[in-house]
């Protein structure tokens, strides 16, 4: 079982991350399976493919592709006599050798055609003869496809008439080709060309520079050539057609680019109006120049993800726009500042395999603490890092655990996830304070010129580190990113007054919970104040001391005159760990009030919900409606909620009303939730009513679920008519509903997870039944869930689909096994496909057991 530390509470975590989790439950039960999969490696590369142009048409009525795609490659051995392709459903008419680089398509003159087989996932290609290494070669392959996936056609129809039309493709992790012919690996970079021809009313955004545009009036179309010089793998290449209004900015000479409905410029502008500041701030910070000739920006609706990192030209989920009010509580820099990192970490210097995927992912993570540290200040980026750790931490507990770097999976999608991001940025943060700023970022400098437009995998960095500061990581790299899990300590001192010594216990605990995890080498900081009584600030001494935490039981000692006011382990929170500290309610107070790190007045504040009586409720009341950083203040609120005392409600009730920073308000409003009096009821339906922030609104849902009367829930199923930003509250009463195990909401998930409903909606509803079917299946009544949840496997929307595959999961009624083997047998997308193994792996077992 993990240390249960205070520090870690679900109401902590950003509010958009709530979701699935239950906000009044601090220590979920370790409910993890062993990560399975077959070994994967770097594969054999034969030939060093060079350029690749495209020249397609689009048709999107059809919704298909047809064209060509001319590879210039060279072999990489002599004897070089035939070759393969990655290429998936495509419709192959010919493959020739151009003899001439300019030579037109087909061009029969000056071309020989080749002889090729087409496999389910490959191109198989006889030359004419025996090559020599480094002796280039052009093969030009005349095809056409109806792409199942790496290109999606949206359109609108009955139940979405104002859905936009578009085409947009998502290579990551292995899908390019599924519309065109290439090397679909990330350790094969090639540059690019890209000429698509498109309805005449549409628009085109590819890689690199816009070359030309044609229009071809006699088709009623037009085609935009697009050319990257810079290599890149095929993952990233990018094609998004459209109707947009351009929205153009700049960074120098750099043309930074904006891509929006014309409907929603604001919105648009809003979204991406620090980007030019965030080029100039990473370019600086990293140590390298922005590498490519411009950088766009696109939205597109339906998209898979948050959004996609296309060398030069990233795709967005329209998803992010922001009305006026959401825009009071939320701004997307944290993505946006994410998918620009990636242009440096990911497509500068990309990947060898999907094993070092963090080196893409949690440096892209990580970038968005270094923008966020220099926009908004250290507090702000250190509490949203922590949030990051507390959502690795979800994932840990509730799912799997594994290393960072893991080359054990079924589809390489399952590595991007929270260990290959959050948990990845926190490491990196360990990194940077184990180096110190000015040798981490001269590290990261030396890793970028040494591999640019090249492949790395984890030990280049660890090697590059060592080249430019001389220091070897090994212990540091093994530790975190090739042993899974983290350090749960326990700590505690004793001052020994005759000897003016005081004594510091750490047991490292984690190896009790998981004999896999390692012992852990932590160099941590420890602090301690002696003198200065309550508000003498001038007689306070402070003292810091290095130590470095590295058995299973260890003791440390200290000089130390008289009895500490306070004392820190691991100041400035620099370690990510869980920790066990137990402290007396005065030293707690006094830390509350005086320790100089945020976190760790968030810790002295959580922890003092554990203590009863009117001084801790006014120490608490105190921070509550104070000026200290609102972080600590909403944990004040959380202690004074579970603290449930008539004092504690007042204060409460006091801070919301005057308070101006709806976080704090939302801290407020997660703590009415432990009071269940009609009272709270009336006040939380009010919040729900009237409060000008969605999140808080969404905080009152979560805590009328907690409460749990009848009431509660008429108040709740009367406002599933409330409208928000991506449907928020409604998405939360759903979730609300699901925590409380509310059986009489089934019909109204139902009813909103239909197709036509809006699609953040759907998924919430979908979750909900997942939930509720569990508990149906106890009383053996599960059959409208069952039922309703197999239909929509077949729905439109490829994330309903997969919601429904884990809320089948979930349900646990092996009389869906057979449902989800047929949708196994008809879906392509690896996200889906994994989600299906799972389900069914767990049905399976369960039937076993029954």
């Amino acid at each position: 079982m993990s240390i249960h530390d205070p520090l870690v509470h679900p109401a902590l975590l950003d509010p958009r991350q709530w979701a699935d989790v239950n906000l009044y439950e601090p220590l979920p039960p370790i409910e993890r399976e062993e990560v399975s999969g077959p070994e994967h490696h770097t594969p054999d590369r034969h030939f060093d493919l060079k350029h690749l142009k495209l020249e397609l048409r689009f048709d999107d009525e059809r919704e298909t592709i047809s064209g060509s795609a001319r590879l210039r490659l060279a072999p990489l051995a002599g004897g070089f006599t035939h070759f393969e392709l990655d290429g998936a459903e495509l419709s192959v008419s010919s493959v020739r050798l151009v003899r001439g680089e300019n030579s037109e398509v087909g061009a029969e003159n000056q071309s020989v055609a080749l002889s090729f087989e087409t496999f389910q996932e490959k191109i198989a290609i006889e030359l004419d003869r025996a090559y020599d290494r480094d002796e280039e070669l052009t093969v030009e392959i005349v095809y056409s496809c109806k792409p199942r996936k790496g290109i999606f056609f949206i359109k609108p129809d009955e139940a979405y008439p104002d859905k936009p039309r578009q085409i947009w493709s998502q290579g990551e992790n292995e899908d390019a080709h599924w519309w065109f012919p290439c090397v679909d690996t990330p350790h094969q970079k090639m540059t690019t060309e890209l000429v698509a021809t498109v309805r005449e009313d549409c628009f085109a955004l590819s890689n690199g520079v816009l070359v030309a545009v044609r229009e071809n009036p006699d088709e009623r179309t037009r085609s935009y050539h697009w050319r990257q010089d810079q290599p890149h793998p095929a993952y990233l290449v990018t094609v998004v057609i459209g109707h947009y209004a351009h929205l153009q900015d700049h960074l120098n000479e750099l043309p930074v680019d904006y891509y929006v409905y014309s409907d929603r410029q604001e919105e648009g502008r809003r979204l991406f109006a620090n980007t030019p500041r965030m080029i100039e701030f990473f370019a600086d910070r990293f140590g390298y120049p922005y590498p490519y000739p411009k950088y766009a920006q696109i939205l597109v609706e339906d998209f898979l993800f948050g959004a996609m990192e296309n060398t030069s030209a990233t795709t967005m989920t329209d998803r992010v726009l922001l009305d006026e009010r959401a825009a009071l509580d939320l701004n997307y820099d944290d993505l946006v500042a994410h998918e620009l990192a990636h242009q440096w970490w990911g497509d500068l210097v990309t990947c060898k395999d999907w094993s070092h995927i963090w080196l893409n992912e949690s440096f892209a993570t990580y970038s968005e603490h270094l923008w966020r540290e220099h926009k908004q200040g250290r507090d702000e980026a250190q509490f949203v890092l922590f949030q990051d750790f507390l959502a690795y931490l979800r994932q840990d507990w509730s799912e799997y655990r594994r290393p960072i770097v893991d080359n054990r999976y079924h589809f390489s999608e399952e590595l991007m996830d929270r260990h290959a991001y959050e948990k990845g940025a926190c490491v990196l943060h360990m990194l940077r304070s184990v180096l110190g700023d000015e040798a981490f970022f001269r590290s990261l400098a030396h890793y970028l010129r040494k591999f640019a437009f090249g492949v790395a995998e984890t030990h280049d960095l660890k090697v590059a580190i060592e080249e430019a500061t001389g220091k070897n990581l090994h212990w540091f790299f093994e530790q975190w990113l090739y042993r899974a899990g983290y350090p749960q300590l326990e700590v505690s001192y004793q001052w020994q007054r005759e000897q003016r010594m005081l004594r510091l216990s750490v047991k490292q605990r984690q190896q009790e919970e998981d004999k896999t995890v390692p012992l852990f080498r932590l160099p941590v900081e420890i602090e301690m104040i002696t003198g200065g009584a309550e508000g003498d600030t001038a007689a306070e001494r402070r003292v810091s001391y290095q130590v470095v935490v590295d058995r299973a039981e260890q003791d440390f000692y200290f000089p130390c005159e008289s009895k500490p006011q306070m004392v820190v382990f691991d100041k400035g929170h620099r370690i990510f760990k869980l920790m066990r500290f137990p402290k007396s309610a005065q030293e707690l107070i006094y830390q509350l009030r005086r320790d100089t790190d945020m976190l760790g007045r968030v810790r002295a504040a959580l922890e003092l919900s554990a203590f009863k009586g009117e001084e801790i409720t006014n120490a608490l009341r105190a921070v509550l409606s104070g000026k200290d950083f609102w972080a600590v203040r909403m944990a004040a609120a959380i202690s004074l909620g579970k603290i449930g005392s008539e004092s504690a409600l007042l204060a409460l009730l006091e801070v919301y009303r005057a308070e101006p920073d709806s976080r704090v308000r939302r801290g407020c409003v997660w703590a009415m939730g432990n009071f269940k009096d009609e009272a709270t009821i009336d006040f939380l339906r009010d919040v729900l009513d009237r409060d000008e922030s969605y999140f808080v609104a969404v905080a009152a849902v979560r805590a009328l679920a907690n409460i749990g009367t009848d009431r509660a829930y008429d108040i709740l199923a009367t406002s599933l008519t409330c409208s928000s930003w991506q449907e928020v509250i409604r998405a939360a009463i759903f979730h609300g509903l699901a925590q409380a195990k509310e059986k009489r909401a089934v019909e109204l998930a139902i009813d909103h997870s239909r197709y036509g409903q809006h699609p953040a909606a759907r998924l919430a509803a979908v979750a909900c039944l997942g939930a509720l079917g569990k508990e149906l299946r106890k009383e053996q009544a599960d059959d409208r869930v069952l039922d309703h949840l197999i239909e929509l496997l077949k729905d439109k929307n490829i994330r309903v689909r997969t919601a429904a595959v884990r809320a089948l999961s979930k349900v646990g009624n092996p009389r869906a096994l057979n449902s989800l083997r047929e949708a196994q047998q008809r879906e392509c997308l690896d996200q889906l496909r994994s989600a299906l193994r799972e389900a069914i792996e767990s049905l399976e077992k369960q039937s076993r057991k029954a």
